[in-house]
């Protein structure tokens, strides 16, 4: 199994920072190795979504379960293939300068092969999705003063 942790304060209103993480379909216009990215089906605070990912020289299309906790969390889930287990669980605090956003990511493959790749090359990739959406606060959302 593969996990990894990230925590990050941002100059950033939280409010603003979950709705950009929460938007899954822009995803491939920012991160890294997202190729597509659409909603299949919405209720109140929950969206399933159809990804495609490219990591390394493979091509991943699955399934999520988004639930939607507003401005304090966002959990993802999956526990179809190529995933034996997926949970990628975005939390948001406020504090006086923005937002402290915390990224706990666990994963489980059904490959083993798959799973040797995640677990070498998992932290860098993680740590690339990280930046890219910083980058893209720093390009779109206003600063707190």
């Amino acid at each position: 199994m593969f996990r990894y942790a990230v925590h990050r304060p941002l100059p950033f209103a939280v409010e603003d920072v979950f709705d950009m993480v929460a938007d899954v379909e822009s995803y491939p216009e920012f991160v890294p190795g997202w190729v597509a990215a659409r909603v299949v089906a919405r209720t109140d605070n929950t969206y399933g979504t159809e990804q495609t990912v490219r990591m390394r020289f493979l091509r991943q299309t699955f399934r999520t379960l988004t639930t939607l906790t507003p401005y304090e969390a966002i959990d993802v889930t999956a526990n179809q293939p190529p995933f034996l287990r997926l949970n990628i669980l975005w939390r948001f605090r406020r504090q006086e300068s923005g937002s402290f956003v915390s990224l706990e990511f666990l994963c489980e493959m059904r490959s083993r092969t798959l799973q040797a790749l995640l677990n070498r090359f998992g932290p860098d990739d993680v740590e690339a999705m990280i930046a890219a959406f910083e980058h893209r606060a720093r390009e779109i959302l206003p600063r707190r003063a």
